[in-house]
């Protein structure tokens, strides 16, 4: 019992303060520094009507091309799509909703957004 103890303390302590936070090099901040962030959110009304739909579109889209994040929802029958826009654009997210069966409508950006 005595060497689990020293065993989860010694666990512990190897434990980063900021665990959960990424750490960049030196190295890597200066590679990084000059390249612009180019995510871009749009938001799409789309014609789903339930959860296989949302699992779909959950399952399809997430892997296209440049996508970084997407929220699905059911009851506002939207789709938001966080993308890289030197990757991919507007009208090919669409098109990839287009293909799963959907009909698919941009929402306008609110203020602030």
């Amino acid at each position: 019992m005595k060497y689990l103890w020293i065993l989860i303390i010694s666990s512990v302590a190897l434990i980063p303060a900021s665990a959960g936070e990424p750490q960049e090099s030196p190295g890597r901040a200066a590679v990084t520094a000059g390249r612009e962030k180019k995510t871009k959110k749009v938001t799409f009304s789309v014609s789903m009507h339930c959860e296989n739909c949302v699992k779909k579109i959950m399952d399809n889209v997430a892997f296209e091309k440049g996508v970084k994040d997407l929220e699905v929802s059911l009851e506002n029958r939207t789709v938001t799509i966080w993308y890289d826009a030197s990757r991919t654009d507007e009208a090919t997210l669409a098109a990839a909703l287009e293909k799963l069966g959907y009909d698919v409508g941009r929402v306008p950006a609110r203020d602030g957004e």
